[in-house]
């Protein structure tokens, strides 16, 4: 059956926070246009079509919101792209929606529990250090917002995960972070690294570093595993991936397989990318007013086999099967031209990770 995964930013970079570390603020702002407002219903419908057209009506559309911030763009727009997509019977759609979770009520919610909507929250852990990097325009704290839109979410029966942004600060409590997501019964989280401006090669107060990465997810994980006796699982992506390689099975995140696919992501104004972290002129591969799918991953061969790791670290290591290299972009957050901090990682964690296996500790 054929398959597609779409990544729509249906409000461009505009978004109702300032965060100290966006990097989609920076990435936009390279751009000779740096948003494009929120997409017309008429782009909106030629995307759909697109969409069907390359899975000549029939098949899977995996299709993710996010931004800046998705919600911007209203619920109205979202209500049309649902509407749309049901003029297509034979097409299985699943959606996700990345959110800060701001302006969340009971109608948002209450759509995405119709819809099936999978929505990731970026909660950045407990409350100082979350309103130390996410603030609206008056630089004010917006905690208390996020976790009432995650009430919504809970009563509505929403699926949902949290993402945190590790920096360097964050990177030093790991415990505390953990404590913090079991007390308030998060089950579902992401870690992503926070990266340094795009073309940076200076150290910033908020960027992980490969030192960091290191002793922040053995702190992590240690942690973690004292639950997982308990009868208490947290799913952590980084885990869940290991553990599934473990089994044999391919890593379902991206950037854990040594090299980029298309993402296909698509700007308000239809046009479309290689890579969430790469959304500037240089790498537009066309827009989908013009071009297929198709004819867009065509576009992307030049980025695609130029996206493969080549530090020295990588030459000689053991687990270079697992990861084989990462991410492009995110590496710099724990590999350098002569050590990697995921190697370190993964030399503690996956002999125990095996045991928790066998003994049917987590699955």
């Amino acid at each position: 059956m054929k398959n597609i995964s779409v990544l729509i930013k249906p409000a461009s970079s505009l978004c109702n926070l300032r965060c100290r570390y966006c990097f989609y603020i920076d990435e936009s702002e390279k751009r000779e246009e740096a948003s494009h407002g929120v997409m017309l219903e008429e782009m909106t419908d030629r995307l759909i079509e697109r969409i069907a057209e390359a899975l000549s009506q029939e098949g899977v559309a995996n299709i993710s919101f996010q931004g800046g911030e998705p919600t911007v763009a209203g619920l109205d727009y979202f209500r049309h792209f649902v509407s749309k997509m049901q003029e297509y019977p034979k097409i299985e759609f699943h959606y996700s929606l990345q959110t800060n979770g701001t302006l969340l009520n009971e109608e948002w919610a209450s759509f995405f529990a119709k819809h099936q909507f999978l929505i990731g929250v970026s909660l950045d852990g407990y409350e100082t250090n979350m309103n130390d990097f996410r603030y609206d325009i008056q630089k004010k704290g917006v905690y208390t917002k996020v976790m009432r839109g995650i009430d919504y979410l809970e009563k509505a029966n929403v699926e949902y995960n949290i993402l945190t942004v590790v920096t360097k600060n964050l990177a030093k409590h790991g415990k505390a972070l953990l404590e913090f997501y079991h007390t308030h019964k998060f089950r579902y989280v992401q870690l992503i690294p926070c990266l340094p401006p795009l073309g940076s090669e200076q150290e910033d107060d908020m960027s992980l570093t490969p030192e960091l990465y290191d002793t922040f997810y053995l702190e992590f994980f240690r942690e973690w595993k004292k639950l997982v006796f308990k009868g208490e699982v947290i799913s952590v992506n980084l885990f869940e991936n290991l553990m599934g390689m473990l089994y044999g099975y391919p890593p379902y995140q991206c950037g854990m397989i040594g090299k980029c696919i298309p993402q296909y992501v698509i700007e308000s104004n239809g046009d479309v990318y290689p890579c969430d972290f790469y959304c500037l002129d240089e790498y537009r591969l066309g827009n989908i007013q013009k071009s297929s799918f198709e004819e867009l991953r065509g576009n992307a061969g030049t980025f695609l086999a130029t996206s493969t790791c080549t530090k020295k670290p990588c030459e000689s290591c053991r687990f270079v099967n697992m990861c084989n290299g990462g991410c492009r972009r995110q590496n710099v957050c724990y590999l350098d031209e002569d050590t990697c901090a995921y190697q370190k990682v993964l030399l503690k964690i996956l002999p125990e990770l095996y045991e928790l296996l066998q003994r049917k500790k987590v699955q």
